[in-house]
């Protein structure tokens, strides 16, 4: 092989390596001008004034929205799961927690989370409830991810994931002076 096609070859395995390949199999997401991750092209966006940010594959939802604790009232992260998840249990029948997950405690965060199954228009869901607080900021990272059962199983160690792959890019301002 001469050293014109190895070269050739050799850059284009770098580029495919650092991400500038136009073929990205995920969207890169900025929540709050802050907080940035990405997911699977699979995922669209749904337009929704309801969420900072809405989004489904055919057999999934999910919304994600931030909070400062200045616009909670200073309630704590555990405290706005428990009220997302009265908020949306209103809507729903049959509901039962299916199972509470420990606090997952890192270094920069920490991720309170619960799974529910409900019925709505007599269709069954499971619904993973989590709301993450980054450490050292006053923001909260709240998702929910709706699923059916069967599905959920095998899925929410993806949104799991995501939830710890976020980043936080930006620097903490005071709101109350802005």
């Amino acid at each position: 092989m001469n050293k014109i096609k190895k070269l050739s070859i050799l850059l284009l395995f770098m580029i495919s390596l650092t991400g500038c390949n136009t073929l990205s199999t995920k969207t890169l997401y900025v929540l709050d001008n802050n907080i940035e991750f990405s997911l699977p092209k699979v995922w669209e966006q749904v337009d929704t004034n309801e969420n900072d940010l809405a989004l489904s594959r055919p057999t999934a939802k999910l919304v994600i929205d931030t909070y400062h604790q200045s616009e909670l009232d200073g309630i704590s992260a555990e405290d706005l799961l428990d009220k997302k998840v009265k908020e949306r249990m209103k809507e729903l029948k049959d509901s039962k927690v299916v199972k509470k997950f420990k606090v997952s405690e890192w270094k920069d965060r920490k991720i309170y989370s619960v799974l529910y199954s409900a019925t709505k228009d007599n269709i069954e869901s499971q619904y993973y409830f989590s709301v993450m607080e980054f450490m050292g900021t006053h923001t909260y990272v709240y998702a929910l991810y709706e699923e059916k059962e069967m599905y959920m199983k095998y899925n929410i160690d993806d949104i799991q994931r995501m939830l710890l792959r976020m980043k936080w890019n930006g620097k903490e301002e005071d709101l109350v002076l802005n």
